[in-house]
């Protein structure tokens, strides 16, 4: 984080060989919270320079709030998009768009995506007429900061289910955001033309395709009596929560949760690896209902997420940028106008 100069991320960001945090598997997965992160850039930048990256962080927000809202919601499809599979070229990096192609290779080899190459990945399967069911599952499947809220609204954005308007990238655009020089592609059209493309050849073929996370076999956890234990899931390894306390600590590989929102083995180990942190920690791939009937009496204590619910567990809630600013927003504009009013010290010098 010391090395990460806001400047340079606000004029290069949107450029693949851009410059980045580098700070989005860390926030993903609760290492570090969005809040942590502005703080610490701002011992070192004025508030005016910290602003693209604030607005960013805050973007991360406005979606676990939609999340929040309805948890359900990336699983409804688009109104205008019937087709529910997902195309061959997406899953063998055969797009024809060599910057796409390239970027999916990236993902599988290091579950990054550079987060341009993202939305032009949704927007071709778009174009295409491919909902984003499986191609945002497919993608969050790999990515190592695959949040749930990001990854599926970003789609949803992207397929104008939160402005009224898809996103589209030409040839053109994405030549200059990722320094190839592509002739001749399906994007190499007008945004016009564009607009009204229903086909695309080389995405026309369906692909079956099984998303499933094997998690290792782990023995219950042993617990003490009378000694509070601390929850832990892959949106929650905070190193230092509650580090100055005697607590047990467990992470929880729920085969429920994972049986919904599959991960690859690289994103599980990433996990695991993180985990690695957390002092005494202790991995039990099980629900929390088995946890419960074996240690009855024990105190649970969890962090909120949207997409666990701990029945009789004490939640704690998650350190926000603006904590006091919930709901469900119909537009990022509007959130923020929403923060800035609330918090006046969010707004730039």
């Amino acid at each position: 984080m010391s090395e990460f100069n806001p400047e340079g991320y606000a004029g290069t960001r949107n450029f693949t060989y851009g410059s980045v945090s580098g700070l989005s598997p860390y926030l993903s997965r609760g290492v570090i919270t969005s809040k942590e992160a502005y703080t610490t850039l701002l011992n070192n930048y004025g508030r005016s320079q910290c602003m693209p990256f604030l607005k960013q962080l805050l973007w991360r927000e406005y979606f676990q709030r939609k999340l929040q809202f309805d948890p359900d919601t990336a699983f409804y499809p688009l109104h205008y998009i019937k087709n529910a599979d997902i195309p061959e070229a997406l899953l063998t990096a055969s797009t024809s768009i060599e910057a796409i192609d390239s970027g999916i290779r990236t993902l599988y080899e290091t579950g990054y995506m550079h987060n341009h190459l993202r939305l032009y990945t949704a927007s071709i399967c778009f174009m295409a007429g491919f909902s984003q069911l499986l191609p945002a599952q497919w993608m969050y499947y790999h990515l190592l900061d695959g949040d749930w809220a990001s990854n599926y609204f970003s789609w949803r954005w992207v397929g104008g289910a939160l402005t009224g308007k898809r996103y589209i990238a030409n040839q053109e655009n994405i030549n200059f955001f990722t320094g190839t020089h592509q002739k001749g592609s399906f994007l190499d059209k007008s945004y016009e033309q564009l607009t009204e493309l229903t086909h695309v050849k080389t995405l026309s073929k369906q692909a079956e395709v099984e998303f499933r996370t094997v998690l290792p076999q782990t023995a219950m956890p042993v617990l003490k009596a009378k000694q509070p234990v601390l929850l832990y899931n892959n949106y929650n390894l905070d190193p230092i929560w509650h580090d100055k306390s005697d607590y047990h600590r467990v992470l929880l590989l729920d085969p429920s949760h994972y049986q919904r929102y599959p991960v690859s083995s690289n994103v599980l180990n990433f996990t695991l690896e993180l985990a690695k942190n957390i002092t005494g920690i202790q991995i039990y791939a099980g629900g929390f209902t088995e946890l419960v009937l074996e240690y009855p009496d024990a105190r649970f204590l969890a962090k909120e997420h949207p997409l666990f619910y701990y029945p009789g567990a004490m939640v704690e809630p998650r350190d926000w940028l603006a904590p006091d600013v919930t709901g469900d927003y119909p537009s990022f504009s509007q959130y923020f106008k929403a923060i800035i009013k609330k918090y006046p010290e969010y707004a730039a010098a």
